[in-house]
């Protein structure tokens, strides 16, 4: 399919929280757990310090999904960086409407996503995937993506808020 693979804008932002849901709904996270606003959404991409990227991909004019919207995929992204590579970009969402899979909407969204970091002068892209997500763990492999799990072992950590915040108030672990 020919989509329009364009920046996101102030108004996508609400599409873009929308289909965020739809993803918290597969990975079966309950609603109260999902603390980004479309307030939030603006002010961390739009504000005085942007913190991620956020590329669409747009139906040509006069066509909408199931849902009635032209968006009918995203990629949303930040930059980190390493101390063996330099600059990466790190993807946290890679979402098509399931209606609109298999038609190349998701390789465009990573092409632009390579485009822009070779651009930035990053060495990398990042992302992690369910190990039970096989379809999504096919299309990466086909993009050309390394399952560093089952290739080097890497294991995946996270420190939620409540964490951050006994970490912070202590001397010692």
């Amino acid at each position: 399919m020919n989509c329009i693979i364009r920046p996101c804008t102030v108004k996508d932002c609400k599409v873009i929280l929308q289909l965020t849901k739809v993803i918290a709904i597969d990975y079966k996270v309950p609603p109260a757990h999902l603390k980004v606003t479309l307030e939030a959404l603006r002010e961390d991409r739009f504000g005085a310090q942007p913190m991620y990227d956020c590329y669409v991909a747009e139906l040509p004019s006069g066509q909408n999904s199931k849902k009635g919207d032209s968006i009918v995929g995203y990629v949303l992204s930040t930059y980190t960086y390493s101390t063996w590579k330099g600059r990466n970009v790190y993807i946290d969402n890679l979402y098509v409407r399931p209606e609109f899979r298999g038609q190349q909407i998701g390789k465009q969204l990573m092409k632009k996503t390579a485009e822009v970091a070779l651009k930035k002068g990053c060495s990398q892209i990042r992302m992690h995937v369910a190990r039970w997500k096989e379809n999504e763990n096919r299309f990466l492999t086909c993009c050309g993506s390394e399952n560093l799990t089952a290739k080097e072992g890497w294991n995946l950590f996270r420190f939620e808020e409540d964490t951050l915040w006994r970490l912070a108030a202590h001397n010692k672990f």
